[in-house]
């Protein structure tokens, strides 16, 4: 199910799992100091990453080195290309990333059905003070790491009734109040109808505005 190259990456991660550990370090002028925020360590790992594959000799290139301001996705991988994310979280406190601006998701999926078949790399990790220790590691496609919600049938991040972006379930948890989906299918299905459904409220909204 997993492409072929992201597999082998997979492995090899959880082959040095145990040495993945370390801390971030800030300079200026002749100041220096070991760093205890969260802040900013997802786009730290996901270059640390990119480095690591390498060194590993690994086929992969970052969608940045040439300049790209795209930002799906993080990494090609592959004589293919293939597609691959990578995210990241703090196990203190369970996977609360963003995977995807919804409405841009909506359309870039229409109109590049293979986004649906990126691979995820996922990085949980813990802090304590600056030292750093990469917890454990996943390789999921996006429909094992998305699930419905109370609101909508794909779980969203809503403020104030809008949509902003597609947020990830709890797929390591044993009981989660929702499960992931457990299809591609299922996952596109619940996307549409929730756009669908979004649409629908906005303009009920507008209507009984207008009326009022």
């Amino acid at each position: 199910m997993y492409h072929v190259e992201a597999n082998k990456i997979y492995k090899e991660l959880l082959n040095q799992l145990t040495t993945f550990k370390g801390g971030t370090s800030f300079k200026i002028g002749d100041i220096k100091i070991a760093v205890q925020g969260k802040d900013g360590l997802g786009g730290l790992i996901e270059e640390w990453f990119g480095v690591w594959a390498k060194k590993n000799k690994f086929n992969i290139t970052s969608s940045k080195e040439n300049g790209s301001s795209q930002e799906f996705p993080d990494y090609y991988i592959g004589d293919d290309k293939a597609l691959l994310e990578i995210k990241s979280f703090d196990a203190s406190a369970g996977a609360n990333f963003d995977l995807a601006n919804f409405d841009s998701y909506c359309e870039s999926v229409a109109n590049l059905p293979e986004r649906a078949n990126a691979d995820y790399m996922i990085f949980s990790y813990i802090l304590n003070g600056s030292e750093l220790n990469i917890q454990d590691i996943w390789i999921k496609k996006i429909w094992e790491i998305t699930c419905p919600s109370a609101r909508y049938p794909l779980k969203t991040q809503v403020k104030k009734d809008v949509i902003y972006n597609i947020r990830p379930s709890s797929w390591y948890a044993k009981n989660p109040q929702f499960k992931s989906f457990t299809t591609k299918e299922n996952f596109i299905t619940a996307l549409f109808d929730t756009q669908q459904k979004y649409k629908e409220n906005n303009y009920l909204e507008v209507y009984l505005n207008n009326i009022s």
